[in-house]
């Protein structure tokens, strides 16, 4: 059945009850609009009842078999609880599905808010030659790449205005109806009022260009506030806190038995993960957009039949490329090495544990539990590496790259032209960018032109931070051919950029610490537990009754290497995820934060080995 004839059938059970009380989901029905859900209100509350209806049952099944050694009368009448555990489990589905058209229009109002200065600054360029407003914003809207979901905000304006024969005006209030962003709708009716009054767009960009970059810097403050929230709720609630809930679970084990040790296990393979991946989530919707990061813009290259001599040449200079620096490749696209790392770690992970597979399930996870880590290492190692190089080039291009604007307007505006001004810079100390800098100069004596050499070097260092100053000055240039403005609002754009990175990463990094030392105040108490408190313990079997002799004392049975092992992989998940959520909070990306994760992962195995 797919997704169209489920909804097909959904809305004919519940569609016209739903339609009958439309006044109740008004608020729903604009945010699937801002959230371009593409879906009305009707079909997707009538989706969402038919959903949590068919995952009622199921889910409340799984709740009885977890929570049915905890019933206080197990037995038939416990079966009573699971129409109530699938009547529970039914509304918290729908509640979920409802919710997330709220949670995605706030992602994207938070994106455009993100890119909107970069996207004003634009504008504010191509306004000093020319008074087009649906011309910006078809360039903003071919750049999503660089400029995200406000490409998606302003096509909806060219869709009005060229396909449904609607007038700029009443295009743009729609378009600022259905933004999820409030500062961007204000910018829309703003720019609606001073076309229809033909106001001086110049004035207007300009102003809002400083509104809008002083409003990100204290954005900028708050933000870095709410992540060191995010980061002491996070080392509360999921580092350590999951730690104390452990020992408290293990010593009721001890007294009432075997039924809380399916707590330990939900706390140990279910919460700890479902908390960091949690975690991740809501910080990167926070920062998303935030980090840098490499983007390879569309080549419009010739096809067909005629051109296939120029096509298999193409194709020749590409594996010459490649052969002559094959690491150039794995550093732009880092997910391209797990191509080679994944089949390499499941062959070591099959061929290591081959001899093992005849054995009981017990003694087989016994037996692969050293395996599994090796292979994680074998996997992830190449491509943190990778990972780690790929955001330092990014980083060195980003650092140097304002500099480098800078230098050009201050030789321009002492009365060099720009391919003077370029040629000078062949021997300045700018870094990484020194070669690209007489690429740039090489472009311009050959004829290119001081557009196509920038767009050249766009192509080349393909991050979304020269590629926004690139798309600015080709198309400012274009349109005014006032350079040395041109150049100041670029190098302004992303002097602002970088200064606004530059302060996250400062004031995350001892957030970063304090998941460090959280971690080893986890494997300090597991230590201790493993190695002061589990060898006083009777062994046993769990659910068995064990008595100390003459101490007159009972315990539960108790089956050590089942409660290390349960330990072991506490740690090894907790060091794997606090160092993903490390990556997300101090860097900006989860994949940053593989480093904390494997390093982490190492401690904990090595820690356990001499246990």
């Amino acid at each position: 059945m797919n997704l169209y004839k489920f909804d097909r059938i959904s809305y004919r059970l519940f569609g016209r009850w739903v339609e009958k009380r439309n006044a109740l989901y008004l608020e729903l029905s604009g945010k699937l609009m801002k959230s371009h859900a593409g879906v009305p209100y009707e079909i997707y509350v009538s989706r969402s009842y038919l959903i949590s209806i068919l995952l009622s049952l199921p889910c409340g099944l799984l709740m009885y078999y977890l929570f049915y050694d905890l019933l206080v009368s197990p037995g038939y009448l416990s079966l009573l609880m699971i129409p109530i555990f699938s009547v529970l489990c039914g509304f918290a589905v729908y509640s979920l599905i409802m919710a997330y058209p709220y949670y995605r229009a706030n992602v994207r109002g938070n994106s455009i808010d993100i890119v909107l200065p970069h996207v004003v600054a634009l504008m504010h360029a191509m306004s000093r030659g020319s008074s087009d407003i649906s011309g910006f914003f078809n360039i903003i809207a071919n750049n999503k790449k660089i400029y995200g979901e406000i490409s998606d905000e302003v096509r909806g304006v060219l869709v009005d205005t060229r396909l449904l024969n609607i007038d700029l005006n009443t295009a743009l209030k729609n378009a600022a109806r259905n933004s999820p962003s409030e500062s961007f709708k204000n910018f829309l009716e703003s720019l609606s009022t001073i076309t229809a009054s033909g106001g001086n767009l110049v004035a207007y960009f300009l102003t809002k260009s400083e509104q809008y970059r002083l409003k990100a810097l204290n954005a900028n403050k708050a933000f870095m506030e709410n992540l060191a929230v995010m980061a002491e709720v996070y080392v509360t609630g999921v580092a350590v806190g999951p730690l104390f809930i452990i020992v408290l679970l293990v010593v009721l084990g001890l007294i009432g038995g075997a039924k809380y040790y399916i707590f330990l296990l939900i706390m140990v393979y279910l919460f700890i993960p479902a908390g960091g991946i949690f975690f991740i989530l809501i910080i990167s919707s926070m920062t998303e957009g935030t980090a840098s990061k490499f983007v390879k813009m569309e080549n419009k290259s010739h096809t067909g039949s005629q051109y296939q001599p120029l096509m298999r040449g193409e194709t020749r200079e590409k594996i010459y490329q490649f052969l002559k620096n094959p690491l150039k490749e794995f550093i732009e696209n880092p997910e391209k090495i797990l191509y080679a790392s994944i089949p390499i770690g499941l062959i070591f992970f099959i061929i290591g544990t081959f001899n093992y597979y005849s054995l009981e399930f017990e003694q087989t996870i016994y037996m692969i539990d050293d395996y599994v880590v090796f292979t994680a290492i074998i996997v992830f190692l190449p491509y943190a590496v990778f990972v780690e190089a790929h955001f330092n080039r990014i980083n060195q291009i980003s650092s140097n790259f304002p500099e480098f604007l800078n230098r050009l307007v201050s030789l321009h505006e002492s009365g060099l032209t720009i391919p003077a001004s370029i040629k000078r810079l062949k021997s300045s100390n700018l870094g990484i960018l020194n070669p690209e800098v007489s690429k740039i100069n090489t472009d311009i004596e050959l004829g290119d032109g001081v557009t196509a050499a920038f767009r050249n070097f766009g192509k080349r260092v393909n991050t979304v931070t020269v590629q926004r100053v690139v798309v600015l000055i080709e198309n400012a240039l274009r349109m005014t051919g006032n350079v040395k403005d041109t150049l100041v609002i670029a190098a302004s754009d992303a002097i602002t950029a970088r200064s606004m990175e530059e302060d996250r990463s400062r004031s995350i990094k001892m957030y970063v610490l304090i998941l460090y030392i959280a971690f080893f105040v986890f494997l300090y108490v597991s230590w201790s537990l493993v190695t002061g408190f589990f060898p006083q313990l009777p062994e046993g079997q769990i659910g068995e009754v064990t008595e100390i002799a003459g101490e007159g004392i009972s315990f539960s049975g108790f089956d050590k290497q089942l409660y290390i092992r349960l330990f072991f992989h506490a740690a090894v998940l907790e060091g794997f995820f606090s160092g993903l959520v490390a990556g997300q909070l101090g860097e900006g990306s989860a994949k940053l934060g593989l480093k904390h994760g494997l390093v982490m992962i190492s401690i904990a195995y090595l820690m356990f080995m001499f246990i």
